[in-house]
């Protein structure tokens, strides 16, 4: 009798290890959302609000975000690159493990120093995906009774 118990607890410390083992393994994160996304964007301004002022032409402050953790920010000028012909930015984000989400907004306008930065647009990212090529656009619009507001939406997105 006294050799059936010590039996019964070896074989029950026995699954309990196997369940942990295998409870370990399956919620273990999966290579694919360990890597890092590319983020290759382009922001344009289907309008602007110049007052004369040619800068406006390219979206003013590009920022990036990036869901859940956060991540992206302000794009820096000196990291993207001029499209003359439709007055567009482009630029090439590295965005944080895990990121399932990300948007881009921008301004349009600079007349008055309280322009606005207005909604955004953002785009799932699927498990597995190590590049997002995304266009935004941009359009800018008055807000009675000053400010001018500058709104942005996907125009396209692709991913490998």
């Amino acid at each position: 009798m006294f050799a059936v118990n010590p039996a019964r607890r070896v074989l029950a410390l026995g699954a309990a290890l196997v369940t942990t083992g295998v409870l370990s393994l399956a919620l273990a994160p999966s290579p694919a959302m360990a890597g890092t996304v590319t983020l290759q964007a382009t922001v344009d301004c289907l309008n602007y609000n110049s007052f004369g002022d040619t800068r406006d032409w390219y979206p003013i402050s590009p920022s990036v975000g990036a869901s859940p953790y956060g991540g992206g920010g302000a794009v820096p000028y000196s990291s993207m690159v001029a499209v003359p012909a439709t007055h567009s930015w482009q630029f090439a984000q590295t965005l944080p493990s895990g990121t399932t989400s990300v948007s881009v907004s921008a301004r349009c306008s600079e007349g008055h120093s309280y322009d606005l930065t207005g909604s955004t647009a953002g785009v799932s990212i699927p498990a597995g995906t190590t590049t997002v090529t995304a266009t935004w656009a941009c359009t800018t619009a008055p807000v009675y009774p000053g400010p001018w507001m500058t709104n942005c939406s996907v125009q396209s997105v692709s991913y490998s």
